[in-house]
């Protein structure tokens, strides 16, 4: 009986563990996808108020940008010199005084604040035809251009004009005075070679260079 007992004992522990070794564990079922619409419609209109905020910072900061640049431009209109101003000041920039001797004009003195001093052949309808004595004096210029038609240069016309470097003479002039370019150590005559501004500056030492080579 024991032998009987022990023998079912051993039948039953085989059939279990037998059961158990082919027992297969069933995986859960996959979430489903949540297809409420109000799901996506909610989403739809978070993401369109997104959008909108977007354009309306946009639109701002763009609106802010256009101000700034409109406003410095304003102030950049403001600082700029009407045109009547700039003509003046261009009209300041040579300001030549000047004497009449029988209808030709005599320059008598330089008010100007230009460097390069281009003298016209007329003031105000008037030929210009002379340098009267000590006219440019020791004024503060680089260069000067002298015009066709001007006849004569008068004594120490250009005198001590230390950073005066070139004075172009026309072939019309035929009469320099004395010391016209004294003190002036780096001066240079352009003419004509053979003219009396390039005779003047040979008998003086002075740099001449030929207007005309």
């Amino acid at each position: 009986m024991k032998a009987i007992a022990k023998f079912c004992l051993i039948l039953f522990v085989a059939c279990f563990l037998l059961t158990g070794c082919t027992h297969t564990v069933e995986a859960p079922p996959p979430a489903q996808e949540n297809t409420d619409p109000k799901v996506y419609l909610d989403r739809i209109a978070e993401l369109e108020a997104a959008l909108q905020q977007e354009k309306e910072d946009r639109f701002i900061s763009d609106t802010a940008y256009a101000a700034i640049i409109k406003e410095l431009q304003s102030k950049l209109n403001a600082l700029a010199p009407k045109e009547d101003e700039q003509e003046d000041e261009k009209d300041e920039s040579m300001v030549f005084r000047y004497q009449l001797q029988d209808g030709k004009a005599i320059i008598t003195g330089y008010e100007g604040r230009s460097t390069l001093v281009v003298i016209p052949t007329e003031l105000d309808g008037h030929p210009v035809a002379a340098i009267g004595e000590r006219a440019f004096e020791g004024k503060k210029i680089a260069a000067v251009t002298l015009p066709e038609g001007l006849e004569a240069i008068g004594w120490f016309a250009f005198y001590n004009c230390t950073e005066l470097m070139d004075v172009t003479v026309p072939s019309s002039v035929t009469s320099i005075g004395y010391a016209v370019f004294d003190g002036c150590p780096r001066v240079t005559v352009i003419c004509e070679k053979g003219s009396y501004a390039q005779q003047y500056a040979a008998s003086y030492g002075m740099a001449w260079l030929n207007s005309k080579p």
